[in-house]
């Protein structure tokens, strides 16, 4: 039993499609379908699923789009484990059960148990439901008898475990992609809903059986800046805490995203610092400072090694000496392997529950100061002001001199810049496209200056690498035509990062962050 990728739809079923006898329209008669490979709609026999959830009292893994069951009937019986993909779908993991053991009591299967250990905030799991299913399987094949799509009629019955005010039994269809393409999948559900069933919720069962909605709340009409605050810390933490699972599966791009996600929080506690104060956010953001730079040395070497694969790739083989790209890129690799398993040990300590937890808990209810009670228009604007300047001020120190400007001084100004495009992003749903406008600038000018500082940085660990490999007797050619193409790749970068700046001073990019600047 493993893992594998779970697109589905649901949709309710009209009355007449009730079971027993439910009158499913004949789908491989439907010319859209056969056009797409539908030759055949075979009904299987009914099957019967016993389902029990497990969850934290107050329903975390729910609250981020993840369910636990263990689950008997149909075939599949086992644990299985449902994480938000990003992509509309979800990635279920199965695990076998222990033979024998009381459903209720059965332990989860230690890795996954690990695995949403973040969502869970460390908080045990318990069963809060438990749903039981009749299942009448409607399966869609091509003409080699591939299955395509599955449809599939559930009358569900619902028992909550927990004090909760769901609903007790509801009938549904499920149509779910099995060996068909997304496509495929958006045409079984149109053609279903064009015969009478209605485009439901895509919520977990677990959800309307425990009454949970996951709504978030939103932002009143005339917001305080209080109001904007709160809503960008709780999405951000829930974003860190989202991507919990993904980095400790190694997901491609979860290390990077996670950092993101911390990074734009420590920046939120700056830059946000008169409305939150500073006893309460600085001991945060010390945490915060700590857990970038785990997730930062493994991102490091994830950005070294794909940019090195790249530039050794990039080259013509009579240019490649020698085992250079064995040498840089697995190197890099293993680099790269070794942060990371540090940063999944670190998940499963206290000091980074303890955050998740920290975190938690200041976004539902952040300390304000009294102005956070001030009309968010009037009060962050100033603080994307001051944002802004704080950019003007380090560019200005960077290229004070003649010369070239100077590497640390540049690294200042990359990281002011991305500060006010975090706060930008912040009051967009206050000032709308102009906070969006600026937040593209600002990024353009972070994305030069970082692409400046990785060649040099590149070019350097280059230069260390060529000499090395001529003090064993190795070849160092190839070394040194990477050391020019990224002293090459930087000045580039720096002549890109003068046309992204040029962009960000025009007048209607920042101007509204003025006093009066509407």
């Amino acid at each position: 039993m493993g893992e594998h990728r779970e697109l589905e739809r649901t949709l309710e079923a009209p009355p007449d499609w009730a079971l027993p006898d439910w009158a499913l329209p004949d789908l491989a008669a439907v010319a859209a379908l056969r056009v797409a490979g539908v030759r055949a709609a075979v009904e299987l026999e009914p099957v019967d699923l016993d389902a029990i959830y497990l969850d934290t009292e107050d329903l975390r893994l729910l609250a981020h789009g993840a369910t636990l069951r263990r689950r008997t009937g149909g075939g599949e019986d086992g644990w299985h484990l449902k994480l938000p993909a990003g992509d509309g779908s979800r990635t279920e993991l199965q695990r076998p059960l222990d033979a024998g053991a009381d459903p209720l009591a059965e332990p989860v299967p230690p890795d996954l148990a690990a695995l949403v250990t973040g969502l869970a905030l460390g908080a045990t799991l318990e069963p809060v439901a438990r749903l039981v299913t009749r299942r009448v399987v409607t399966d869609l094949r091509s003409k080699s008898g591939d299955s395509l799509v599955t449809v599939a009629r559930d009358e569900v019955r619902a028992e909550a475990l927990i004090d909760a005010d769901g609903d007790p039994g509801w009938d549904e269809i499920e149509v779910e992609a099995t060996g068909g393409t997304d496509a495929l999948l958006d045409a079984v559900v149109e053609a279903l809903a064009g015969a009478g069933a209605t485009v439901a919720s895509s919520r977990p069962k677990l959800a309307r059986a425990l009454g949970a909605t996951g709504e978030r709340p939103a932002l009143p009409d005339d917001p305080t800046a209080g109001d904007v605050v709160r809503l960008y810390l709780r999405e951000q933490v829930d974003e860190l805490i989202a991507r919990d699972p993904d980095v400790r599966r190694d997901v491609p791009d979860a290390v990077h995203q996670a950092r993101v996600a911390t990074r734009r929080l420590r920046s939120a506690l700056a830059t946000f610092r008169p409305v939150l104060g500073r006893d309460a956010t600085e001991p945060l953001r010390a945490e915060l400072a700590w857990w970038g730079g785990v997730l930062g040395i493994a991102r490091d070497a994830e950005v070294r090694r794909d940019r090195l694969a790249e530039a050794v790739d990039d080259l013509p083989g009579t240019l490649v000496r020698g085992t250079v790209r064995e040498d840089l890129v697995e190197g890099a690799s293993t680099e790269y392997r070794e942060a990371w398993r540090i940063a999944v040990e670190k998940q499963s300590g206290p000091r980074y529950l303890a955050l998740l937890r920290e975190l938690d808990a200041f976004a539902a209810d952040p300390p304000f100061t009294a102005r956070a009670r001030r009309p968010a228009r009037k009060e962050l604007r100033r603080h994307v002001r001051r944002a802004r300047r704080r950019v003007v001020s380090r560019h200005r120190a960077a290229f004070a001199g003649h010369g070239e400007p100077r590497g640390e001084l540049l690294h200042d100004t990359r990281k002011a810049a991305k500060r006010a495009r975090y706060a930008a992003e912040a009051v967009e749903p206050v000032f709308g496209h102009r906070a969006r406008l600026l937040a593209r600038r600002m990024n353009a000018v972070q994305d030069a200056l970082g692409a400046q500082h990785d060649a040099i940085e590149l070019a350097e660990l280059l230069r260390r690498e060529a000499l090395a490999a001529e003090a064993s007797g190795q070849p160092s050619f190839t070394y040194g035509v990477l050391v020019a193409g990224e002293r090459s790749r930087a000045r580039h970068a720096l002549e890109a990062h003068r046309d992204a700046w040029e962009r960000a001073q025009r007048p209607k990019v920042h101007g509204w962050t003025r006093k009066g600047g509407g």
